[in-house]
Protein backbone atom coordinates (compact mmCIF):
# COMPACT_ATOMS: atom_id res chain seq x y z
CA UNK A 1 0.00 0.00 0.00
CA UNK A 2 2.31 2.65 1.10
CA UNK A 3 4.74 1.46 -2.19
CA UNK A 4 1.86 2.39 -4.11
CA UNK A 5 1.03 5.36 -2.30
CA UNK A 6 4.95 6.38 -2.87
CA UNK A 7 4.46 5.79 -6.78
CA UNK A 8 1.61 8.12 -6.80
CA UNK A 9 2.88 10.57 -4.99
CA UNK A 10 6.42 10.98 -7.22
CA UNK A 11 4.00 11.23 -10.05
CA UNK A 12 2.27 14.14 -8.40
CA UNK A 13 5.50 15.64 -7.21
CA UNK A 14 6.93 15.56 -10.69
CA UNK A 15 4.32 17.36 -11.82
CA UNK A 16 4.32 20.36 -9.73
CA UNK A 17 7.75 20.06 -9.61
CA UNK A 18 8.06 21.01 -13.29
CA UNK A 19 5.69 23.54 -12.88
CA UNK A 20 8.31 25.51 -9.75
CA UNK A 21 11.67 24.48 -12.39
CA UNK A 22 9.85 26.28 -15.04
CA UNK A 23 8.78 28.58 -13.14
CA UNK A 24 12.15 29.51 -11.57
CA UNK A 25 14.44 29.11 -14.13
CA UNK A 26 13.76 32.72 -15.93
CA UNK A 27 14.66 34.35 -12.60
CA UNK A 28 18.47 32.09 -12.25
CA UNK A 29 19.03 32.85 -15.41
CA UNK A 30 18.13 36.57 -15.09
CA UNK A 31 19.96 36.72 -11.57
CA UNK A 32 23.53 37.65 -13.27
CA UNK A 33 21.59 40.97 -15.19
CA UNK A 34 19.65 41.41 -11.78
CA UNK A 35 22.56 41.89 -9.84
CA UNK A 36 24.08 44.20 -12.46
CA UNK A 37 21.07 46.20 -12.94
CA UNK A 38 20.22 46.69 -9.23
CA UNK A 39 22.28 47.95 -6.39
CA UNK A 40 22.69 45.47 -3.37
CA UNK A 41 21.07 48.46 -1.16
CA UNK A 42 17.78 48.20 -3.62
CA UNK A 43 18.00 44.89 -3.37
CA UNK A 44 18.25 45.17 0.24
CA UNK A 45 15.10 47.25 0.70
CA UNK A 46 12.87 44.14 -1.65
CA UNK A 47 14.42 41.68 1.19
CA UNK A 48 12.95 43.41 3.94
CA UNK A 49 9.57 43.88 2.61
CA UNK A 50 9.96 40.18 1.08
CA UNK A 51 11.48 38.99 4.80
CA UNK A 52 8.02 40.56 6.06
CA UNK A 53 5.85 38.83 3.79
CA UNK A 54 7.04 35.69 4.23
CA UNK A 55 6.55 35.68 7.30
CA UNK A 56 2.70 36.95 7.82
CA UNK A 57 1.42 34.87 4.17
CA UNK A 58 1.68 31.65 6.18
CA UNK A 59 -0.73 32.45 8.55
CA UNK A 60 -3.42 34.58 6.93
CA UNK A 61 -5.67 31.77 6.18
CA UNK A 62 -5.21 30.66 9.68
CA UNK A 63 -4.25 27.33 8.27
CA UNK A 64 -7.57 26.50 7.90
CA UNK A 65 -6.88 25.58 4.49
CA UNK A 66 -4.14 22.87 5.16
CA UNK A 67 -6.95 21.49 7.22
CA UNK A 68 -9.48 21.13 4.24
CA UNK A 69 -6.77 18.83 3.25
CA UNK A 70 -6.79 16.46 5.99
CA UNK A 71 -10.59 16.98 6.47
CA UNK A 72 -12.33 13.63 5.71
CA UNK A 73 -15.61 15.00 4.77
CA UNK A 74 -16.40 16.77 1.39
CA UNK A 75 -18.23 19.34 3.78
CA UNK A 76 -15.95 20.49 5.85
CA UNK A 77 -13.19 20.60 3.39
CA UNK A 78 -15.91 23.40 2.00
CA UNK A 79 -16.43 24.82 4.98
CA UNK A 80 -12.97 25.42 5.81
CA UNK A 81 -11.62 26.49 2.37
CA UNK A 82 -14.51 29.21 2.93
CA UNK A 83 -13.65 30.30 6.73
CA UNK A 84 -9.48 30.69 5.43
CA UNK A 85 -10.72 33.28 2.68
CA UNK A 86 -13.29 35.25 4.70
CA UNK A 87 -10.07 35.54 7.98
CA UNK A 88 -7.54 36.67 5.28
CA UNK A 89 -8.72 40.33 5.19
CA UNK A 90 -9.10 41.15 8.87
CA UNK A 91 -5.13 39.56 9.38
CA UNK A 92 -3.85 41.10 6.26
CA UNK A 93 -5.16 44.56 8.16
CA UNK A 94 -3.59 44.03 10.97
CA UNK A 95 -0.34 42.86 9.18
CA UNK A 96 -0.22 45.72 7.73
CA UNK A 97 -1.00 47.88 10.79
CA UNK A 98 1.98 45.92 12.48
CA UNK A 99 4.29 46.74 9.28
CA UNK A 100 3.04 50.64 9.73
CA UNK A 101 4.39 50.45 13.39
CA UNK A 102 7.75 48.50 12.12
CA UNK A 103 8.04 51.62 9.81
CA UNK A 104 7.86 54.76 12.36
CA UNK A 105 9.66 53.05 14.97
CA UNK A 106 12.28 52.04 12.26
CA UNK A 107 13.14 48.42 13.80
CA UNK A 108 14.95 45.54 11.45
CA UNK A 109 15.43 48.68 8.73
CA UNK A 110 11.66 48.98 7.89
CA UNK A 111 11.78 52.52 7.85
CA UNK A 112 13.46 52.49 4.40
CA UNK A 113 9.78 51.36 3.02
CA UNK A 114 8.03 54.47 1.23
CA UNK A 115 4.91 54.47 2.18
CA UNK A 116 3.98 52.83 -1.36
CA UNK A 117 6.01 50.33 -0.57
CA UNK A 118 4.01 49.78 2.55
CA UNK A 119 0.80 49.16 0.81
CA UNK A 120 1.80 47.19 -2.05
CA UNK A 121 3.69 44.80 0.86
CA UNK A 122 0.57 44.41 2.76
CA UNK A 123 -1.29 43.70 -0.79
CA UNK A 124 1.35 40.89 -1.43
CA UNK A 125 0.32 39.32 1.96
CA UNK A 126 -3.10 39.43 1.02
CA UNK A 127 -2.69 37.87 -2.41
CA UNK A 128 -0.46 35.20 -0.74
CA UNK A 129 -3.25 34.01 1.07
CA UNK A 130 -5.47 33.91 -1.30
CA UNK A 131 -3.23 32.06 -3.49
CA UNK A 132 -2.71 29.33 -0.44
CA UNK A 133 -6.13 29.02 0.30
CA UNK A 134 -7.07 28.01 -3.71
CA UNK A 135 -3.81 26.08 -3.94
CA UNK A 136 -5.41 23.88 -0.93
CA UNK A 137 -8.66 23.82 -2.63
CA UNK A 138 -6.74 22.66 -6.05
CA UNK A 139 -4.99 19.78 -3.61
CA UNK A 140 -7.80 19.05 -2.47
CA UNK A 141 -9.01 18.05 -5.94
CA UNK A 142 -5.55 16.45 -7.25
CA UNK A 143 -5.71 19.17 -9.19
CA UNK A 144 -2.00 19.73 -9.40
CA UNK A 145 -1.36 20.42 -13.42
CA UNK A 146 -3.22 23.54 -12.28
CA UNK A 147 -1.31 24.50 -9.15
CA UNK A 148 2.24 23.74 -11.55
CA UNK A 149 0.50 26.45 -13.93
CA UNK A 150 0.55 28.62 -11.52
CA UNK A 151 4.25 28.44 -10.76
CA UNK A 152 5.18 29.37 -14.02
CA UNK A 153 3.12 32.38 -14.39
CA UNK A 154 4.37 33.64 -11.08
CA UNK A 155 8.42 32.71 -11.83
CA UNK A 156 8.37 33.97 -15.13
CA UNK A 157 6.56 37.68 -14.19
CA UNK A 158 9.28 38.00 -11.19
CA UNK A 159 12.03 37.59 -13.57
CA UNK A 160 10.54 39.05 -16.78
CA UNK A 161 9.37 41.98 -15.25
CA UNK A 162 11.78 43.79 -13.64
CA UNK A 163 14.88 42.97 -16.23
CA UNK A 164 12.66 44.58 -18.93
CA UNK A 165 11.54 48.00 -17.34
CA UNK A 166 15.26 48.64 -15.11
CA UNK A 167 15.87 50.64 -17.77
CA UNK A 168 13.31 53.20 -16.52
CA UNK A 169 14.52 52.89 -13.70
CA UNK A 170 16.20 50.06 -11.43
CA UNK A 171 14.29 50.39 -8.05
CA UNK A 172 13.19 48.19 -5.48
CA UNK A 173 10.20 49.26 -5.90
CA UNK A 174 10.23 47.87 -9.67
CA UNK A 175 10.74 45.08 -7.78
CA UNK A 176 8.22 44.77 -5.23
CA UNK A 177 5.93 45.66 -8.53
CA UNK A 178 6.95 42.49 -10.43
CA UNK A 179 6.42 40.43 -7.33
CA UNK A 180 2.51 41.46 -6.60
CA UNK A 181 1.56 41.01 -10.50
CA UNK A 182 3.06 37.80 -10.62
CA UNK A 183 1.11 36.30 -7.31
CA UNK A 184 -1.66 38.36 -8.41
CA UNK A 185 -1.39 36.57 -11.94
CA UNK A 186 -1.12 33.43 -10.64
CA UNK A 187 -4.79 33.66 -8.42
CA UNK A 188 -6.75 35.15 -11.26
CA UNK A 189 -5.07 31.49 -13.66
CA UNK A 190 -6.43 29.39 -10.60
CA UNK A 191 -10.08 31.09 -10.16
CA UNK A 192 -10.69 31.10 -14.05
CA UNK A 193 -9.13 27.63 -15.05
CA UNK A 194 -10.41 26.08 -11.85
CA UNK A 195 -14.06 26.52 -12.34
CA UNK A 196 -14.66 27.31 -9.01
CA UNK A 197 -16.95 29.07 -9.32
CA UNK A 198 -19.13 26.76 -11.02
CA UNK A 199 -17.90 24.38 -8.29
CA UNK A 200 -19.55 26.79 -5.60
CA UNK A 201 -22.40 27.57 -7.08
CA UNK A 202 -25.76 26.40 -5.37
CA UNK A 203 -23.51 25.72 -2.30
CA UNK A 204 -24.90 27.14 0.88
CA UNK A 205 -22.87 26.69 4.40
CA UNK A 206 -24.36 27.89 6.89
CA UNK A 207 -23.14 29.80 9.91
CA UNK A 208 -23.49 27.20 12.02
CA UNK A 209 -21.70 24.88 9.80
CA UNK A 210 -18.89 27.47 9.51
CA UNK A 211 -18.86 27.39 13.25
CA UNK A 212 -18.45 23.99 13.66
CA UNK A 213 -15.99 23.35 11.28
CA UNK A 214 -13.91 25.52 13.28
CA UNK A 215 -14.85 24.34 16.57
CA UNK A 216 -13.62 20.53 15.62
CA UNK A 217 -10.64 22.00 13.80
CA UNK A 218 -9.50 24.33 16.32
CA UNK A 219 -5.86 22.80 16.59
CA UNK A 220 -5.11 24.65 12.89
CA UNK A 221 -5.69 28.13 13.98
CA UNK A 222 -4.45 28.05 17.62
CA UNK A 223 -1.31 25.67 17.22
CA UNK A 224 -0.47 25.03 13.44
CA UNK A 225 -1.09 29.29 12.81
CA UNK A 226 1.90 29.79 15.50
CA UNK A 227 3.68 27.30 14.64
CA UNK A 228 3.81 28.45 10.79
CA UNK A 229 4.49 31.55 11.69
CA UNK A 230 7.70 30.44 13.92
CA UNK A 231 8.46 28.15 11.04
CA UNK A 232 8.62 31.34 8.50
CA UNK A 233 10.05 33.95 11.16
CA UNK A 234 13.35 31.08 11.26
CA UNK A 235 13.21 31.93 7.13
CA UNK A 236 12.66 35.28 6.75
CA UNK A 237 14.16 37.25 9.94
CA UNK A 238 17.77 36.82 9.28
CA UNK A 239 17.68 39.45 6.39
CA UNK A 240 15.93 41.88 9.30
CA UNK A 241 18.53 41.15 11.46
CA UNK A 242 21.70 41.20 9.00
CA UNK A 243 20.26 44.53 7.21
CA UNK A 244 20.13 46.09 11.29
CA UNK A 245 23.74 44.66 12.21
CA UNK A 246 25.52 45.13 8.63
CA UNK A 247 23.38 47.53 6.35
CA UNK A 248 21.18 46.80 3.57
CA UNK A 249 23.52 46.44 1.09
CA UNK A 250 24.64 43.44 2.95
CA UNK A 251 20.97 42.26 3.52
CA UNK A 252 20.57 42.48 -0.14
CA UNK A 253 23.48 39.99 -0.56
CA UNK A 254 22.05 37.28 1.82
CA UNK A 255 18.52 37.37 0.39
CA UNK A 256 19.79 36.55 -2.85
CA UNK A 257 22.14 34.21 -2.29
CA UNK A 258 19.45 32.52 0.54
CA UNK A 259 16.89 32.69 -2.65
CA UNK A 260 19.29 31.14 -4.79
CA UNK A 261 20.68 28.61 -3.08
CA UNK A 262 17.72 27.62 -1.39
CA UNK A 263 15.41 27.30 -4.82
CA UNK A 264 15.91 23.24 -4.91
CA UNK A 265 15.31 23.15 -0.76
CA UNK A 266 12.18 25.30 -2.24
CA UNK A 267 11.38 23.51 -5.14
CA UNK A 268 10.82 20.17 -2.87
CA UNK A 269 9.35 21.88 -0.42
CA UNK A 270 6.62 23.59 -2.50
CA UNK A 271 6.19 20.66 -4.93
CA UNK A 272 5.94 17.49 -1.97
CA UNK A 273 4.61 19.35 0.86
CA UNK A 274 0.77 19.62 -0.40
CA UNK A 275 1.48 16.09 -2.31
CA UNK A 276 2.62 14.48 0.53
CA UNK A 277 0.00 15.90 2.67
CA UNK A 278 -2.47 14.56 0.74
CA UNK A 279 -0.92 10.89 0.09
CA UNK A 280 0.10 10.90 3.22
CA UNK A 281 -3.71 11.11 4.66
CA UNK A 282 -4.70 9.02 2.43
CA UNK A 283 -2.60 6.22 3.56
CA UNK A 284 -3.28 7.05 7.45
CA UNK A 285 -6.78 6.86 6.83
CA UNK A 286 -6.29 2.88 5.02
CA UNK A 287 -3.54 1.82 7.01
CA UNK A 288 -2.17 4.28 9.65
CA UNK A 289 0.28 1.54 10.37
CA UNK A 290 2.06 2.03 7.15
CA UNK A 291 2.26 5.84 7.41
CA UNK A 292 5.78 5.72 9.66
CA UNK A 293 7.74 3.60 7.04
CA UNK A 294 6.03 6.06 4.32
CA UNK A 295 7.22 8.93 5.73
CA UNK A 296 10.69 7.32 6.31
CA UNK A 297 10.78 6.32 2.63
CA UNK A 298 10.24 9.85 1.30
CA UNK A 299 12.41 11.25 3.96
CA UNK A 300 15.27 9.01 2.81
CA UNK A 301 14.22 9.76 -1.27
CA UNK A 302 14.87 13.87 -0.53
CA UNK A 303 18.04 13.35 1.53
CA UNK A 304 19.89 11.42 -1.59
CA UNK A 305 18.37 14.34 -4.20
CA UNK A 306 19.95 17.19 -0.91
CA UNK A 307 23.15 15.58 -1.34
CA UNK A 308 23.50 15.03 -5.34
CA UNK A 309 22.60 19.00 -5.52
CA UNK A 310 24.17 20.63 -2.73
CA UNK A 311 27.48 19.03 -2.71
CA UNK A 312 28.56 20.12 -5.96
CA UNK A 313 27.23 23.46 -5.21
CA UNK A 314 29.11 24.20 -2.25
CA UNK A 315 32.21 23.57 -3.83
CA UNK A 316 31.81 25.31 -6.87
CA UNK A 317 30.28 28.68 -5.80
CA UNK A 318 33.11 30.45 -3.74
CA UNK A 319 35.09 30.13 -7.49
CA UNK A 320 32.03 31.18 -9.89
CA UNK A 321 30.38 34.16 -7.65
CA UNK A 322 32.15 36.86 -8.61
CA UNK A 323 32.34 35.76 -12.62
CA UNK A 324 28.70 34.90 -12.35
CA UNK A 325 26.72 37.97 -10.57
CA UNK A 326 29.77 40.67 -10.73
CA UNK A 327 33.09 41.50 -8.82
CA UNK A 328 30.97 43.32 -5.61
CA UNK A 329 29.33 39.62 -5.11
CA UNK A 330 32.66 37.69 -4.95
CA UNK A 331 31.54 37.07 -1.03
CA UNK A 332 28.27 35.47 -1.83
CA UNK A 333 29.57 32.52 -3.25
CA UNK A 334 30.70 31.53 0.19
CA UNK A 335 27.52 32.78 1.86
CA UNK A 336 26.08 29.94 -0.53
CA UNK A 337 28.88 27.33 0.11
CA UNK A 338 28.05 27.69 4.22
CA UNK A 339 24.13 27.76 4.09
CA UNK A 340 24.52 23.97 2.06
CA UNK A 341 24.14 22.43 5.22
CA UNK A 342 21.48 24.24 6.22
CA UNK A 343 19.48 23.34 3.13
CA UNK A 344 20.06 19.97 2.81
CA UNK A 345 18.46 19.49 6.17
CA UNK A 346 15.76 21.79 4.90
CA UNK A 347 15.01 19.45 2.03
CA UNK A 348 14.77 16.27 4.06
CA UNK A 349 12.87 18.13 6.97
CA UNK A 350 10.41 20.25 5.97
CA UNK A 351 8.50 18.51 3.06
CA UNK A 352 7.51 15.77 5.78
CA UNK A 353 6.90 18.18 8.80
CA UNK A 354 2.85 18.13 8.09
CA UNK A 355 3.10 14.28 9.55
CA UNK A 356 3.06 15.36 12.44
CA UNK A 357 -0.93 16.84 11.57
CA UNK A 358 -1.85 13.43 11.11
CA UNK A 359 -0.41 11.95 14.40
CA UNK A 360 -2.45 14.33 15.89
CA UNK A 361 0.11 15.94 17.50
CA UNK A 362 0.45 19.62 15.87
CA UNK A 363 0.94 21.18 19.20
CA UNK A 364 4.73 19.13 18.72
CA UNK A 365 5.02 20.41 15.46
CA UNK A 366 4.88 24.05 17.68
CA UNK A 367 7.25 23.03 19.92
CA UNK A 368 9.73 22.02 16.89
CA UNK A 369 9.24 25.00 15.46
CA UNK A 370 10.15 27.29 18.33
CA UNK A 371 13.29 25.02 18.35
CA UNK A 372 13.74 26.02 14.43
CA UNK A 373 13.36 30.00 15.10
CA UNK A 374 15.18 29.97 19.15
CA UNK A 375 18.40 28.16 18.24
CA UNK A 376 19.28 29.52 14.91
CA UNK A 377 18.23 33.15 15.18
CA UNK A 378 19.97 33.38 18.91
CA UNK A 379 22.67 31.82 17.46
CA UNK A 380 23.03 34.69 14.78
CA UNK A 381 22.52 37.50 16.89
CA UNK A 382 25.33 36.53 19.34
CA UNK A 383 27.41 36.46 16.04
CA UNK A 384 26.61 39.63 15.18
CA UNK A 385 29.54 41.67 16.39
CA UNK A 386 31.69 38.80 14.40
CA UNK A 387 32.20 39.15 9.93
CA UNK A 388 29.14 38.38 8.24
CA UNK A 389 30.83 35.32 6.36
CA UNK A 390 31.06 33.98 10.40
CA UNK A 391 27.44 34.70 11.41
CA UNK A 392 26.05 33.30 8.40
CA UNK A 393 28.06 29.87 9.17
CA UNK A 394 26.69 30.26 12.70
CA UNK A 395 23.54 30.55 11.75
CA UNK A 396 23.72 27.97 9.34
CA UNK A 397 25.53 24.67 11.77
CA UNK A 398 22.52 26.15 14.77
CA UNK A 399 19.77 25.48 11.62
CA UNK A 400 20.97 22.14 11.01
CA UNK A 401 20.94 20.80 14.21
CA UNK A 402 17.45 22.31 14.98
CA UNK A 403 16.41 20.42 11.88
CA UNK A 404 18.07 16.95 12.68
CA UNK A 405 16.17 17.35 15.99
CA UNK A 406 12.75 18.26 14.23
CA UNK A 407 12.76 14.79 12.45
CA UNK A 408 13.16 13.10 15.60
CA UNK A 409 10.50 14.80 16.38
CA UNK A 410 8.58 13.76 13.89
CA UNK A 411 9.71 9.96 13.60
CA UNK A 412 8.26 10.00 17.48
CA UNK A 413 5.32 10.99 17.29
CA UNK A 414 4.22 8.25 14.09
CA UNK A 415 5.81 5.95 16.45
CA UNK A 416 2.92 6.30 18.51
CA UNK A 417 0.54 6.51 15.50
CA UNK A 418 1.55 3.25 14.11
CA UNK A 419 1.00 1.69 17.84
Amino acid sequence: MWLSSSRRLLGDVLLVARGTVIGQAPFVLATPLITRLFSPAELGIYAVALAFVGITAPVVGLRLELAAISARNQDDARALLLLSGLVTLPVTCASTAILCGLKVLGIGSYGALSWWLVGATGAMVAAAGAYSTLRCWLARRSSFRLVSNSMTIQGCLRAGIPVTLAPFGASAALLIAAELAARLSAILLMIRSSGLFTALRGTRIPASALCDSARRFWKYPVLLGPSALIDAAATALPVPILATCYGLGSAGKFALVQRLVMLPAALIVGSVGDVFHAHAANVAGQRPGTVGRFVAATAGQLFLFALAVYVPVAFIAPFTAGWVFGRQWTDAGYMIALLAPLCIAQTTVSPISRGLLLSGREERKLLADVGCLGLPITTLYFARGQSILVAVACFSVAATIAYIIYYAVIVQALKKLST
